[in-house]
């Protein structure tokens, strides 16, 4: 299977995204754009082909890809931080039949270059469900908060000659007592 087909988001629906999100998969039938469910804050979607290839009994594998902003990141799961993907979200993959889950070759997250990249890879066709949501109990690091280091100012004499001194650890200079 060499064909590939792709979908970029006009009209999402989401206040505050981009529609810039893009899905690309080499499903041949109902490559379907992801549904966006508030509740669990995931996306689920569809990406349909035959199940063997044309030997009849080869089974035939896929792949599926998104390309999500990160603003949109921000918008639709709340990632403060988007490099967090790979860790607040989770990919599955079930078929229709009830064997339920399925196994998937390579399911990959990554953040770069203000886009975060979801890929299934390896999946068994004829049409899989496949979604991306946040993991349950998932909580964000917390932001390691910087604190400014507080300036002291102190006087430092040696004989007549006062010096005053201004830093955060201020030592006087030898031969300078402080006053």
């Amino acid at each position: 299977y060499a064909t590939l087909q792709a979908i970029s988001f006009t009209e999402f629906g989401i206040d505050g995204v981009s529609n810039d999100i893009i899905v690309l998969s080499d499903g041949l039938c109902k490559l379907s754009s992801p549904v966006w469910n508030a509740a669990d804050k995931s996306f689920v979607f569809t990406a349909a082909a035959p199940h063997f290839d044309v030997d009849g009994t080869t089974v035939v594998r896929g792949f599926y890809r998104a390309y999500i902003p990160f603003n949109d990141a921000k918008v639709l799961w709340g990632l403060e931080n988007p490099n967090d993907a790979a860790k607040a979200l989770e990919l599955s993959v079930t078929t229709d039949a009830a064997t339920g889950e399925q196994i998937v070759e390579n399911a990959n997250i990554a953040a770069k270059n203000g886009i975060i990249s979801i890929e299934y890879e390896g999946f068994q066709y004829s049409q899989p469900k496949l979604s991306v949501k946040m993991k349950k109990g998932y909580k964000p690091a917390a932001s390691a908060v910087v604190k400014t280091p507080v300036k002291k100012t102190i006087t430092c004499v040696k004989g007549k000659i006062i010096r005053k001194i201004t830093g955060t650890n201020p030592k006087c200079p030898t031969g300078f007592k402080k006053k």
